[in-house]
């Protein structure tokens, strides 16, 4: 996974996964990859999942009316959720500030970024937008 800066979309992974998105009609793209997450074992949670939750993440809060950060790296996920307003559901909600949880604690994404503030306060700020 390549990546440049602590955002959910500042790598590889994640800005594919966007790209995978465009062709969903509905939140089970990013219900299945959060779920995905939910259903693995601590030591199972490798980088590329935990950056895919994470952008899965991001499109929770932005549903919401709380984008982060928007930019080149975001576009496409910013056009989809224009082009589906939906709320989510409390569940999927829920959910995505667990997934939040679990990449922080416990993923290979959290050993890459081990002591890094930058990109804790990111989660942070991420967890909050989502978690409203």
């Amino acid at each position: 996974m390549g990546s440049w800066g602590t955002g959910a979309f500042d790598n590889d992974t994640a800005c594919d996964w966007s790209n995978d998105l465009l062709d969903a009609e509905d939140l089970s793209f990013v219900q299945d990859t959060l779920s995905s997450v939910h259903e693995l074992d601590d030591d199972e949670l490798d980088a590329d999942l935990g950056a895919e939750a994470l952008a899965a993440c991001e499109v929770v809060a932005r549903l919401q009316g709380r984008a982060g950060r928007k930019d080149a790296n975001t576009a496409i996920v910013d056009c989809w959720v224009r082009a589906h307003p939906v709320r989510p559901p409390a569940e999927l909600v829920e959910l995505a500030t667990h997934v939040i949880d679990r990449v922080v604690q416990v993923s290979e994404l959290a050993q890459r970024w081990q002591g890094d503030q930058t990109w804790r306060a990111s989660m942070q700020d991420l967890r909050r937008r989502v978690a409203g």
